[in-house]
């Protein structure tokens, strides 16, 4: 599948200038933790009370599990305490609180309106479509900063989540590649999820100037 959007250019200068500050890194650790926690409820969300299957219950435990791991990170740092997810606790605003909420909003609508799928298949296939899109960018995103923290010879680490997310892609695409009109779809999704991470960077970018 050739649908992936990337945001390198906007990402690793970022990334530089957010490592190379004690406060930002915790925030920016804590934002992704947000994320991860976000994505994780989500997929739970998503769930059907007693058709549940297995491999989205592993996918909701490593997500939850991720948002774990980036927390503890955070105390590897010298930093400031951040406790919550509040938002002058993460960096990007409210494009970082609103940014998974709009895209499975978008993703719903485009497959209610657009597609014309039926009702009872929406969620399902939104759950697919939005899960391939974030794991592509979790695997460009986790990538760089993994060379970025490397180069400062950090104490972080996410390499093990790197590794998880490459699994969690290599579900999704063969999930879409059996879904009728998945390509499709997916090339659409990824469009708007580039827009959405274009605006989320931007915004952080903006606001550590």
């Amino acid at each position: 599948m050739n649908t992936f959007v990337s945001n390198s250019d906007l990402l690793k200068p970022l990334l530089l200038k957010i490592v190379s500050s004690k406060e930002m890194h915790a925030k920016w650790l804590n934002t992704l933790s947000y994320l991860e926690n976000c994505g994780a409820r989500k997929i739970a969300a998503c769930e059907h009370p007693t058709l549940v299957k297995e491999e989205m219950l592993k996918h909701a435990s490593e997500e939850f599990r991720h948002a774990f791991h980036l927390k503890k990170q955070i105390e590897r740092i010298p930093s400031l305490s951040l406790d919550d997810y509040s938002i002058h606790n993460l960096l990007g605003d409210y494009a970082s609180l609103h940014y998974l909420h709009a895209l499975d909003i978008k993703t719903c609508r485009y497959l209610s309106e657009e597609v014309k799928l039926q009702k009872n298949k929406v969620k399902e296939t939104a759950y697919l479509l939005v899960t391939y899109a974030i794991e592509l960018r979790a695997d460009e995103l986790y990538r760089i900063y993994d060379e970025v923290l490397k180069t400062a010879n950090t104490k972080v680490t996410v390499k093990s989540i790197l590794l998880e997310e490459k699994e969690h892609l290599n579900e999704m695409i063969l999930g879409i590649s059996l879904l009728e009109n998945g390509q499709l779809y997916a090339e659409e999704v990824c469009l708007i999820e580039g827009g959405l991470c274009r605006k989320w960077l931007n915004s952080i970018s903006s606001l550590i100037i």
